[in-house]
């Protein structure tokens, strides 16, 4: 009984715990395509629609991040049009000083969550970007110093929602109604 425990029970649970391990990650309030319901009024607060259809909820990253010690410096914007999510917007506030960017919390994120990348010898001083293609998305974690501030994001959407958000911002800008194009 000893031998068969040892060659068949043993290996089954290692396999099972090993697959139960998850990796802890953000939970963004839908996926790219979904619509904004009123369910979600109750957990998020009312849609912020303006009249164009374009529309950002803002929600600080330890509110949906548990377990990454994110504090409120680290903010999740999630863009609409006509109520369905566009794309995700993952950023670092540095207004105040670069402690956030500093803590390299986002970074370590992206690389443990959508893969590792090389980032030199000093992370510290990465300032470059690194682009993800998943099914249907494309994730892009962008770290540029500008003058003295650190501009830090992970930004995820797809090409489509991409473009339609491009297109939405161009007729804007030229101050042009969208809904009439």
């Amino acid at each position: 009984m000893n031998k068969l425990l040892l060659k068949f029970i043993l290996p089954i649970l290692l396999i099972l715990l090993n697959f139960s391990y998850v990796e802890a990650k953000c939970k963004f309030i839908m996926d790219l395509g979904e619509e904004y319901k009123k369910s979600d009024e109750k957990e998020f607060g009312e849609f912020p629609e303006n009249e164009t259809g374009y529309a950002e909820v803002d929600i600080f990253a330890p509110d949906i991040c548990s377990s990454d010690n994110f504090n409120d410096q680290f903010i999740i914007k999630h863009i609409f049009l006509e109520k369905k999510l566009m794309a995700i917007r993952f950023y670092v506030d540095n207004t105040i000083d670069n402690s956030a960017t500093d803590s390299l919390k986002l970074m370590n994120y992206a690389k443990r969550i959508y893969g590792d990348f090389d980032t030199g010898s000093n992370p510290q001083n990465f300032n470059n970007f690194i682009i993800w293609e998943r099914a249907n998305k494309y994730i892009v974690y962008q770290r540029a110093l500008n003058k003295d501030v650190w501009e830090e994001e992970i930004y995820i959407s797809n090409d489509k929602y991409w473009d339609q958000l491009s297109r939405h911002k161009s007729l804007m800008e030229m101050g042009e109604d969208p809904d009439e194009s």
